[in-house]
């Protein structure tokens, strides 16, 4: 079977083991665990624009219209970075007892953060990461991102993409987009996977 969606821009890994991915309107940023970095990326040739250095376990990454977010897995922090110096402009704390933060995505004055294991994406407030709600996944989800009223999320078990209902948390649709998707994030018009499996980044629509 192939996979659902079709890909028009394929590019490969920086690094060798990337965890998160983001659209910044323009580029896309990539964080990698093995490297320790977050790249700047220009999509249409996979270009790597400029890099900041990240110490910890990375996760998902995301992009608020300024600044860049980094997820630190096993600690579950989530910072805010400023984008040309890589400085820490301020850490928060997910209050969860379990699971890794894996994917990341930032919406409005909300931080929706995946943690794998737990199978769970919950919710936070940009402003001091309080919780607002949570949406059960499966528990190998990676990648999280919102598009209008739904929240899509990568599972790289089962090299699916799920989209779900944000209002009841209901899932609508999975997709099967093939290989270990290890990140997604949306453009305004069509999706982008990392995908671990073939270490490339493929813009898909679904």
């Amino acid at each position: 079977m192939s996979p659902d969606g079709k890909s028009s821009i394929s590019f490969a890994f920086p690094g060798s083991s990337c965890s998160g991915i983001a659209w910044d309107g323009e580029n896309v940023w990539l964080s990698d665990a093995a490297e320790k970095k977050v790249f700047r990326i220009d999509p249409k040739d996979g270009h790597v624009l400029f890099s900041l250095a990240f110490e910890g376990e990375l996760g998902g990454v995301a992009w608020d219209g300024k600044h860049v977010w980094q997820a630190e897995r096993s600690s579950r922090t989530v910072s805010q970075v400023d984008a040309d110096s890589g400085e820490i402009l301020k850490a928060i704390r997910v209050e969860h007892p379990m699971g890794e933060l894996a994917g990341l995505c930032q919406e409005g004055d909300s931080l929706w953060v995946a943690l794998s294991g737990v199978g769970q994406i919950r919710r936070m407030k940009v402003a001091d990461g309080g919780f607002m709600k949570a949406y059960p996944t499966r528990s190998t989800v990676t990648g999280v991102a919102v598009v209008g009223k739904h929240l899509y999320y990568a599972d790289m078990a089962e090299g699916k993409v799920h989209k779900l209902d944000i209002p009841s948390g209901s899932l609508l649709i999975s997709y099967d987009v093939g290989g270990k998707p290890a990140g997604i994030c949306h453009d305004g018009k069509n999706f982008w996977i990392a995908d671990a499996d073939a270490k490339t980044v493929r813009c898909v629509k679904l």
